[in-house]
C-alpha cells in the first residue's frame, strides 16, 4: 500500500516538479512539503485539497490507503511503474471505510457542537 507521502513524491515526479516548486505552488516551506514526503507528517485539510486541485485528482484518491494513484487516464503504481491509459478502478472497500471514517468524525463533531450549545446556554441562565 502506497503512503500519503510515496503519493505525494509520485504526483510531483510525473509533474516533474521539485519539491521546491511544488512548495511555492502551495505557498509552504521546501522543509515543511519534504516532511510530507518523507511521511514525517501530513498536510492540513487546506494543503490537501490544494493538492488534489493542483493535480487535478480526487482528493479521496489522495487520502485513500490503496496502491493506485489514477492521474488524467494514468496509473501510477508502486515507485516509477507508470502504465498508460489503463482503466480507472475504485477500491470500494477502501473507499467504504474512509467514508465510514468520515462519518464518525462528523458524528464526533456534532456531539462537540452539542456540548458547546448546552454549555453556551448555561453560561446565557447564569448571566440573566
Amino acid at each position: 500500500m502506497a503512503s500519503l507521502g510515496t503519493k505525494l513524491l509520485n504526483l510531483r515526479r510525473q509533474h516533474k516538479l521539485s519539491q521546491t516548486e511544488i512548495a511555492d505552488i502551495l505557498d509552504i516551506s521546501q522543509n515543511a512539503y519534504n516532511k510530507w514526503e518523507a511521511d514525517k507528517c501530513k498536510p492540513s485539510a487546506d494543503n490537501l485539497l490544494k493538492l488534489s486541485q493542483y493535480y487535478k485528482i480526487d482528493l479521496l484518491e489522495l487520502l485513500d490507503d490503496n496502491e493506485k494513484i489514477n492521474l488524467s487516464g494514468n496509473e501510477i503504481k508502486g515507485e516509477n511503474n507508470i502504465i498508460a491509459n489503463s482503466i480507472p478502478t475504485i477500491n470500494i472497500q477502501s473507499s467504504t471505510s474512509l467514508i465510514e471514517r468520515v462519518l464518525q468524525t462528523q458524528e464526533q463533531i456534532s456531539k462537540l457542537l452539542e456540548s458547546q450549545v448546552k454549555l453556551i446556554e448555561e453560561l446565557l441562565k447564569k448571566n440573566n
